[in-house]
């Protein structure tokens, strides 16, 4: 380079936004999706989970999705004569399985088949255990209302607090002609209280008693409401 173009050489970098940086790294701050993602879903040792399956009539496969049931923490009163109300449910999808374009509406169907509860007068108590993991179950049987072609049972997750584990059901009326769901694996922690309203599954089983049908289905057939 010539001598006499130094000058210019060094009044060009002194300008604003010539100076040499170093070139920026353009994941630096950034968090990788599949690790973004994967910190959203529960861990296996969280909850309850499930998997549910909904024959609809026309469709030759199920719907289906796998999801878990957080239990959410009790809300606190500071008033010291009401006691703590008990705590509520989320539900959380697996998006990796089943079908997602209808996770809404099975996760609205799923939401309405819980049971998280103390017993009921309509559960009665079974002479055999179920094994979730390493974990075994006294099961309960639940007493399905006349002319609901389902059955439904409960394990008992510790003391007082029984959870829906196997319900079966078929309609012959309605754009739904049948509703499966199983718990797959539990992962409470010791202590956890029941929801508020827990017992989800029993005003469930009444509707479908006095409809006759499983409710509205995804594209709005079906007879009666859920």
């Amino acid at each position: 380079m010539p001598i006499r173009a130094l000058p210019l050489l060094l009044f060009l970098l002194a300008l604003p936004g010539l100076s040499a940086k170093e070139p920026k790294d353009p994941t630096q701050g950034k968090v990788p999706q599949e690790e973004g993602r994967a910190a959203k879903r529960p861990k296996e040792s969280e909850g309850l989970r499930y998997v549910i399956q909904l024959r609809l009539r026309g469709e030759e496969k199920p719907w289906e999705t796998r999801f878990t049931v957080l239990p959410t923490p009790p809300v606190q009163s500071h008033n010291k004569v009401k006691k703590p109300r008990l705590g509520g449910w989320r539900l959380v999808a697996d998006r990796s399985q089943g079908t997602p374009h209808v996770l809404p509406f099975l996760l609205g169907r799923a939401e309405r088949l819980l049971y998280i509860s103390g017993p009921a007068p309509q559960a009665e108590a079974e002479p055999f255990v179920l094994r979730f993991g390493a974990k075994n179950c006294p099961v309960w049987r639940v007493q399905v209302p006349p002319g609901v072609k389902a059955s439904a049972y409960l394990a008992e997750l510790g003391p007082n607090l029984l959870a829906v584990c196997d319900l079966s059901a078929k309609f012959e009326r309605g754009e739904i002609m049948g509703i499966e769901l199983h718990l797959e694996g539990i992962g409470l922690k010791p202590g956890i209280a029941p929801p508020e309203e827990g017992t989800s599954l029993l005003s469930t089983l009444q509707r479908w008693a006095a409809t006759g049908s499983a409710g509205e289905g995804p594209t709005g057939g079906g007879e009666g409401t859920e």
